[in-house]
């Protein structure tokens, strides 16, 4: 095999810069498409969430449970465990405004780490609020609400944890006029 140095290149190598710009090119538009696709996705989720989190960790599921919810009790006691702030945020439902984990939600942390908690799933309403009691292995108790946090998506489970911020200062409410 030769190498031209200096001079310009034959036909195979002309005809491999082309194949390169090409696949570049193909490369660049599949990259816009897919970040398009996305935008467009979420655009149409409103930016609710559309899943469920998933995660392993032992628990013993008791009640009318999917495996999408029980993976998302499995996630919160995994989150408990590792006191972990931005897993349980992950978790929070926020639909009712921005949530912020404060000390108390990790109140079962030593709990969660225990053993295998059992979880016990209890519809409350319409299909799509339950209340989830979790025994830890210790013996400590917990109750969560879980309610869907997409009403345009049945796979969008979070949980009623952390606690909602509430705006401070500015203008209060308007009070409706008497009539």
């Amino acid at each position: 095999m030769t190498v031209n140095r200096g001079q310009a290149p034959g036909p195979r190598g002309r005809h491999r810069t082309r194949v390169l710009k090409w696949v570049a090119g193909l490369a660049v538009a599949v990259v816009v498409l897919a970040a398009g696709g996305y935008l467009a996705w979420a655009g149409r989720a409103g930016g609710l969430p559309t899943s469920v989190p998933s995660c392993s960790w032992p628990l013993r599921v008791r009640g009318q449970a999917t495996s999408e919810q029980a993976g998302l009790i499995r996630c919160y006691l995994r989150a408990l465990a590792r006191h972990d702030a931005s897993a349980l945020l992950a978790l929070a439902y926020t639909t009712a405004g921005p949530v912020r984990i404060t000390p108390t939600d990790f109140r079962h942390t030593a709990d969660a780490r225990t053993g295998t908690a059992s979880a016990t799933f209890t519809l409350l309403e319409n299909d799509y609020i339950f209340a989830v009691r979790i025994v830890f292995a210790d013996h400590a108790k917990e109750t969560v609400g879980m309610a869907l946090a997409n009403p345009g998506s049945s796979h969008s489970w979070r949980l009623e944890i952390g606690k909602v911020v509430v705006r401070t200062g500015g203008p209060p409410p308007a009070e409706p006029s008497p009539g």
